[in-house]
């Protein structure tokens, strides 16, 4: 039987309590293998899609100046000039889109690029780093999910009024 000093620091079977310092398990940096590759094709398809968008924009925005700059507006011309408003408003959204396409994508490399240094050092604090990454990549889907959401109910509501203000005025 073992006598203990009552005096001495109690001793603990957790290998770091305070966070930063600790050893990561094999489950650990298994699942963090497994998952890198993924997150790395998808930021690389993010930004393979925000070039894209971005390349896309620039016709719109050039088309739309072309079309507002006709000599002599006649009423067939009109259409082309509400065209060229249409146009300049699809280039822009497709700018902003590019713009949170690229930032969406850089979440997903910096999170891959911290799961690797996790993998490698074993380290808690590399860890917390892509987690941190990983976080701010979920933040940013969830507020334009919600954006999105809050846009999508004004159309239904817009489209529903319009169809009533429609039939309504006998059109």
């Amino acid at each position: 039987m073992s006598v203990q000093d009552a005096f001495a620091a109690p001793r603990s079977a957790v290998r770091d309590v305070a966070g930063g310092s600790g050893v990561l398990t094999d489950a650990i940096i298994n699942a963090l293998k497994k998952t890198r590759p993924w997150v790395l094709l998808l930021a690389i398809l993010g930004f393979i899609g925000a070039a894209l968008m971005a390349v896309m924009a620039v016709p719109m925005l050039l088309g739309s100046t072309m079309m507002s700059g006709l000599e002599g507006v006649e009423a067939e011309q009109l259409g082309a000039i509400a065209g060229a408003g249409v146009m300049i408003g699809m280039g822009v959204v497709y700018l902003i889109f590019s713009a949170i396409y690229f930032m969406a994508s850089l979440y997903l490399l910096r999170y891959a690029g911290f799961i690797k240094q996790a993998v490698s050092s074993h380290n808690v604090t590399d860890l917390e780093a892509a987690l941190s990454q990983q976080a701010s990549f979920w933040k940013l889907v969830g507020i334009m999910a919600l954006i999105f959401t809050i846009f999508m109910l004004l159309a239904i509501v817009v489209g529903i009024g319009s169809a009533f203000f429609l039939i309504g005025s006998g059109i």
